[in-house]
């Protein structure tokens, strides 16, 4: 279980979260929604430790999160990857990144690890990628590809930002239907996305943030009167264009 309490957050005199508690449940796939700038993506960095927490406590499995984090890690896929097209790395290199930190220096990747990653890959429906230079996916396999190297690192825990970026509406839905199967599979996964429909359809807890929390609960129960707290009264619907 990963437990907030009394998290703020600021950069100079601005207030970017103020008097988060929360608690996420080991098991569920957890959304985090809310209206650009709500701070969303900076209470991700918190969680992982990027940036540092200053004021409030943050708690995994009921241990310190910078405790938790000198023996554990989160399967991360980051809201943007930077990356150059013509770097010359296939799938397969970029899913082993995932478990570089476990090899000794200067030694090579084994068949073991090697094998290890296709069949991440397998799961994630790109085994057959696994020799494609990276310039050569789509969107759609990128992610996929960014969500193997996450799966790798054996993680309980999977934290996605934004993962249906660069992705169409046929993407999304078979990326979420791969996210809803490893949920099913015991990983806690939490995403943060603007993509209500399709959170309400593969999401068991909604956490509606905009600076402040203001709903945090099963997404079945969510009303307009929730959503325009979060995104204000000129939302009407939530929905993606792709």
């Amino acid at each position: 279980m990963i437990k907030i309490t009394n998290l703020q957050y600021r950069i100079g005199d601005k207030s970017i979260l103020e008097d988060i508690n929360l608690e996420i449940p080991r098991g569920v796939f957890a959304a985090i929604i809310g209206p650009n700038g709500a701070g969303k993506s900076t209470l991700i960095k918190l969680l992982l430790g990027t940036i540092e927490l200053k004021t409030g406590e943050i708690e995994i499995d009921g241990i310190p999160q910078k405790r938790w984090l000198k023996e554990n890690s989160f399967g991360y896929l980051p809201q943007r990857e930077e990356y150059d097209p013509l770097f010359p790395a296939t799938a397969l290199d970029i899913v082993l990144m995932g478990i570089a930190g476990k090899v000794p220096l200067g030694r090579h990747f084994s068949a073991a690890h090697k094998a290890e990653a296709l069949e991440v890959m397998r799961m994630c429906g790109i085994q057959n990628k696994a020799n494609e230079l990276i310039g050569n996916l789509s969107g759609g396999e990128f992610q996929r590809l960014l969500l193997a190297r996450a799966i790798i690192t054996k993680s309980e825990y999977l934290i996605l930002d934004e993962p249906e970026a660069g992705i169409d509406r046929p993407g999304v839905t078979s990326f979420f239907k791969l996210l809803k199967q490893l949920n099913e599979q015991g990983k806690t996964i939490i995403t943060v996305s603007h993509d209500l429909n399709t959170l309400s359809e593969y999401c068991s807890l909604l956490i509606c943030l905009n600076r402040r929390l203001h709903f945090h609960n099963k997404t079945e129960l969510v009303n307009a009167e929730i959503i325009h707290k979060t995104f204000g009264e000129s939302i009407r619907l939530i929905d993606k264009d792709y």
